[in-house]
């Protein structure tokens, strides 16, 4: 690899981990599409992908542009990009944000957890659960869809007994599941649920 291309690899590993765009854009334009795609950048002890790269320096604008300019959803980990995305401390929504925007898979049948739905419950922060799992709502994610072993998010809302969450779920039209395994959730949380669901079913009727 000559010099020239080393420095340019340099200033574009830079680019993306500052969201420079300009720069980004200079330095993308110069490099061979095949050596973008082959070359490991490295950030933090990990070694990535330019699309890694900028979801592991927490950069959503740096991702964006790359995945407009060509860049794949194919990942150099064992985690799909959106399970990367979702681990970021702070940028975790921004981050999924693009990747919905730029089509990518909700499911994966090959990884634990299998749909990106069950991956919130894994990877969000407690705090910020709810959004994400909005934000994958927004997108068309079916909130009924179930894991392996039958469960759903309803569900699992229900287990950490966290109010707003089912009362979300709900809402936005997860159904209440036919079976409640015995000790997963206390009386009240599914008293409750049930109450939103009759309610919702109420006000569903009455708009015709």
């Amino acid at each position: 690899m000559s010099f020239f291309t080393r420095r340019s690899l340099n200033k574009l590993q830079q680019a993306v981990i500052t969201g420079d765009l300009a720069l980004l854009k200079k330095q993308f334009n110069k490099l061979d599409q095949t050596l973008l795609t082959a070359h490991p950048f490295s950030y933090e002890g990990r070694v990535c992908n330019l699309p890694e790269l900028a979801i592991h320096s927490g950069q959503p604008s740096s991702l964006e542009h790359l995945l407009q300019a060509g860049c794949s959803l194919e990942t150099s980990h064992s985690a799909p990009l959106f399970y990367q995305a979702l681990q970021h401390p702070q940028q975790s929504l921004k981050l999924i944000t693009v990747l919905l925007q730029a089509d990518a898979p909700l499911a994966y049948p090959d990884h634990d957890p299998q749909h990106a739905l069950f991956a919130c419950f894994r990877f969000c922060q407690a705090g910020q659960l709810m959004l994400h799992l909005s934000r994958l709502n927004e997108y068309g994610a079916d909130l009924n869809q179930a894991d392996a072993e039958g469960t759903t998010v309803l569900l699992l809302a229900l287990q950490s007994e966290h109010k707003p969450l089912v009362q979300m779920l709900i809402n936005s039209g997860a159904k209440m599941p036919e079976t409640i395994p015995q000790g997963c959730c206390s009386e009240e949380i599914t008293g409750y649920a049930r109450r939103l669901a009759d309610d919702l079913k109420i006000r569903q009727m009455m708009l015709g």
